[in-house]
C-alpha cells in the first residue's frame, strides 16, 4: 500500500482460522463521501482530494493473493443514514483498483457518516472470506450508532478482529471516539495532524500487518509516550521498546498508543531526521502495568532543522518543493511550509519554482542550528503580445516567438501571452505565408505589460468564377508563397472571399479540384495592396 492517505483510517481484519482456508482473503475499502470531507487539512488540501489520491495510489502488487472490494457512503443523498453503496464487489486487485480510482474521482461529498452500517454491510459481503476492511473517514459516526460497541461485539463473538485507527486532524471529541474503536479491538490508535503523519501511520500499519486471522496478544497493554524538547515544546519521537523478559524490540512512537506486553522495558526514543536516523536517542526504563494505560514522559534533544522561504520582488510567495543534496546525491525533500529535521552536516538545497528559476543555496548545520534558507526568484514579467495585420483588428491566431542573440527563448501564446525575463527581444511571427520579425521589443521590469505590434501586409481576396463569368462556389482555396530559396510553400486553407493578409512577396493560388478545374493564378503583393483575384473554372 502506498504511504499517502487523508482522513481517519480504520483497518479491520476479519475471519477465523477455519474460514481462512475456505476463501481467498479480501481487502475491503470503505471511502467516506460525507459532507465533512469537503473540510480542509492544515495544509489547505480538501480531505476528499487527499482520499481520492490515496485510492489512485493503490498498487495491485500490494494485494497479491487477495481480492479487493470498494464501498462508499454519504455520497448520494443528504441526511440519509442508509446511503452506503457497494461499488466494486470482491475482484482481482488490478481490475478493482482501476474501477475504484475512476469512481473515487466522481465522488461528491454531501451526506452523513454511517460508519456502523457500512461496517455491518461489509461483514455481510465478506461471508466466510477472511481479510481486512480499510475505512477512509474524516470523523465520527453521525447516525446514532456506536461503531465502538459494534467492534467490541465482534470481538466478544469470537470474530478475530484487528482494528487500527489513524485519525487525521481530529478534534478532541472525535479523537476519543476513534480511540474507542482501537481500544475495543485491543490495537493501537494513530493520531495525525498532517498528511505526512497519516502516511507514516499507514506505513506502520502496513509493515505490521500479518496474515488474516492474526491478532495482537490480548494481554498486551497501551504505552503512551509524551515527548518534549529541552525547551518544553511537544515533539514527535520514534524508537523501540525492548522487553526485559526477552524477545524482539517493539517499534514505538509518540504518534500513537503503542501496544506492548506488561512488564519492564528499556524504551529508546528520539526525533527521526529526514536522513532516516534517530537523533541522539534517549533511553528510559518503563514498567508497563498489567491493566490499563501506562504513560511515559521523555525529554529529547531537538535535531538541527531547516525551513525554506521564497521571495518574489521582496514579497513572500508559496514557493515549491525543496530537494536536499549531499555529495551531489539527492538525500530527501521537503515542502516550504515544513520544518525539516536533519542530521548535522553540509547540504545543498535546490528548488525550481519555474523554468527561469533553477535556484540553489548551500548551508552547514551543527547541533542546535535552526536555519531558514531563502530563495529569491529571478524576476520575470508577464507580457501580453498581439500581432495584428495592418488594416485589420483581429490579431494573428498563431503563437509567436521571442528570440535573443539568434536563439529562441520563449514561445508566446497569442491569447495568454508569456512570462519572461526583462530584456530586448526579436519578436517572430513564424507563419509560412506571413513570416515577420519585429526587432527590439523591450520587456521592462513592470510586472504586467501589453504590446500590440502591427505587421506590414497587403491583402488579397480570391473568389471562384464559373466558366461563364458568374460567381462560383464559396469553397476552399489554397495559397502558396515563394520563399527566399525560390520554393513554393503552402500554409493553411482559406475560403473563397476571405480577405487574406500577406507580407510583401510572390504568391500563387490553387483551386480545389472537387468544385471545378482551374489554372493556378500567380500574383505579387506589396505592403498596403488590396487585390481581388478570380479563379475561373475552365469548364472541362
Amino acid at each position: 500500500m502506498k504511504r499517502q492517505m487523508a482522513a481517519a483510517v480504520v483497518i479491520v481484519a476479519l475471519g477465523t482460522a477455519a474460514a481462512a482456508a475456505a476463501e481467498v482473503p479480501g481487502v475491503y475499502v470503505i471511502l467516506d463521501g460525507s459532507g465533512s470531507m469537503w473540510g480542509q487539512l492544515p495544509d489547505g488540501t480538501h480531505k476528499i482530494t487527499a482520499a481520492r489520491d490515496v485510492v489512485k495510489r493503490f498498487a495491485a502488487d500490494d494485494y497479491a493473493g487477495r481480492e479487493l472490494a470498494f464501498r462508499v457512503y454519504g455520497h448520494r443523498r443528504e441526511g440519509d443514514c442508509s446511503d452506503s453503496e457497494l461499488v466494486v464487489p470482491f475482484s482481482d486487485p488490478e481490475a478493482a483498483i482501476s474501477k475504484m480510482a475512476r469512481f473515487a474521482d466522481g465522488v461528491n461529498p454531501k451526506g452523513k457518516t454511517p460508519i456502523s452500517r457500512s461496517l455491518r454491510l461489509a461483514l455481510q459481503d465478506f461471508g466466510d472470506r477472511p481479510g481486512e476492511i480499510i475505512l477512509v473517514s474524516d470523523g465520527i459516526e453521525t447516525c446514532d450508532e456506536d461503531p465502538c460497541a459494534l467492534v467490541k461485539q465482534w470481538r466478544e463473538s469470537n470474530v478475530a478482529i484487528r482494528v487500527h485507527v489513524v485519525g487525521l486532524g481530529l478534534q478532541d471529541q472525535e479523537r476519543a471516539a476513534m480511540e474507542c474503536i482501537s481500544e475495543a479491538a485491543g490495537t493501537s490508535y494513530y493520531d495525525a495532524q498532517s498528511a505526512d503523519d497519516l502516511a507514516d501511520g499507514l506505513a506502520e500499519i502496513q509493515q505490521g500487518a500479518g496474515e488474516p486471522g492474526e491478532s495482537t496478544p490480548s494481554e498486551w497493554q497501551v504505552l503512551s509516550i509524551r515527548a518534549t524538547t529541552q525547551g518544553g515544546d511537544k515533539i514527535r519521537v520514534e524508537g523501540t521498546a525492548q522487553p526485559a523478559a526477552g524477545g524482539d524490540p517493539i517499534a514505538v512512537t509518540s504518534l500513537r498508543h503503542n501496544l506492548v506486553p506488561p512488564g519492564e522495558h528499556q524504551v529508546a526514543v528520539g526525533v527521526m531526521t529526514r536522513n532516516g536516523n534517530i537523533y541522539e536517542p534517549v533511553t528510559q526504563s518503563v514498567t508497563v502495568a498489567g491493566d490499563g494505560q501506562t504513560e511515559m514522559s521523555v525529554v529529547v534533544p531537538e535535531p538541527p532543522s531547516v525551513r525554506a522561504r521564497f521571495l518574489d520582488r521582496g514579497e513572500q510567495i508559496h514557493g515549491s518543493l525543496v530537494t536536499a543534496y549531499q555529495g551531489g546525491e539527492e538525500v530527501w525533500r521537503f515542502r516550504p511550509q515544513d520544518r525539516a529535521y536533519l542530521d548535522p552536516g553540509t547540504y545543498e538545497f535546490r528548488s525550481s519554482p519555474n523554468a527561469e528559476n533553477q535556484l540553489s543555496t548551500t548551508e552547514t548545520f551543527a547541533a542546535g542550528d535552526h536555519k531558514e534558507v531563502v530563495f529569491e526568484l529571478v524576476q520575470t514579467v508577464q507580457a501580453l503580445i498581439k500581432m495584428v495585420p495592418a488594416g485589420d483588428e483581429k490579431p494573428f491566431s498563431s503563437n509567436y516567438e521571442l528570440w535573443q542573440d539568434g536563439e529562441l527563448k520563449y514561445k508566446v501564446h497569442s491569447r495568454n501571452g508569456v512570462r519572461a525575463l526583462p530584456g530586448t527581444y526579436d519578436l517572430h511571427l513564424p507563419l509560412r505565408l506571413t513570416p515577420y520579425v519585429h526587432p527590439g521589443l523591450v520587456l521592462t521590469t513592470d510586472e504586467e505589460q501589453e504590446f500590440v505590434i502591427e505587421v506590414p501586409v497587403g491583402h488579397a481576396t480570391i473568389r471562384y468564377e464559373n466558366a461563364d463569368g458568374s460567381p462560383g462556389p464559396e469553397s476552399r482555396i489554397f495559397v502558396a508563397r515563394k520563399n527566399e530559396a525560390g520554393s513554393w510553400v503552402r500554409d493553411g486553407i482559406f475560403t473563397a472571399g476571405d480577405r487574406i493578409p500577406l507580407v510583401q512577396g510572390e504568391y500563387k493560388v490553387e483551386g480545389w479540384g472537387q468544385v471545378g478545374s482551374f489554372d493556378e493564378v500567380f500574383f505579387e503583393i506589396a505592403v498596403g495592396d488590396e487585390k481581388e483575384l478570380a479563379l475561373r473554372d475552365k469548364g472541362n
